[in-house]
């Protein structure tokens, strides 16, 4: 399995500071617009931290637009649309958080994981110690990344994380 990260994911990795958990996982790529997205200076350093953990940049060809146009929403931007086609074209796990893009992903037939997923293959590949992620699962609500408040406490209790609230 090859996975495709979408900007957010990126986004919640970069706020713990893990966005090289991605290619100890399985090989990950990103798309050069994605990526294009992550530049803002609230994340200063994610674009040289994706680079840096080995996820390989996949430049954009312009022959993928007219696809992507056939898939895209009003709910979904280009790049959403791009990732989506390219996944779809590629046969790569799409790694995606926001509902439209999971919601489209689903009904084309793209197999999509989000951020939970992330945790529970960290976990079941001993990759990162469990205090660690309890820290996570504090540190994201607090840092306003939204991710399901069921699945973090299902994963507060299944670690047994004491003190992590949000």
């Amino acid at each position: 399995m090859i996975l495709l990260a979408d900007a957010n994911i990126l986004i919640d990795l970069a706020v713990v500071g893990r966005v090289d958990l991605l290619p100890a996982i399985a090989p990950t790529e990103v798309l050069d617009v994605v990526l294009a997205e992550c530049d803002h200076a609230s994340q200063p350093t994610l674009r040289a931290d994706v680079i840096g953990s080995g996820v390989t940049v996949v430049e954009t060809d312009v022959s993928w637009v007219g696809p992507a146009l056939q898939l895209r929403t009003p709910s979904l931007s280009l790049p959403d649309a791009l990732n989506l086609s390219y996944a779809r074209a590629q046969g790569r796990a799409l790694l995606a958080g926001d509902q439209p893009l999971r919601k489209v992903a689903g009904e084309i037939g793209v197999e999509i994981h989000g951020t939970i997923w992330i945790v529970e293959q960290a976990v079941g590949r001993t990759l990162v110690d469990p205090q660690e992620i309890c820290d996570w699962l504090a540190r994201w609500p607090a840092s306003g990344r939204r991710l399901p408040a069921r699945d973090l406490a299902r994963l507060r209790l299944a670690l047994g994380c004491s003190g992590h609230h949000s």
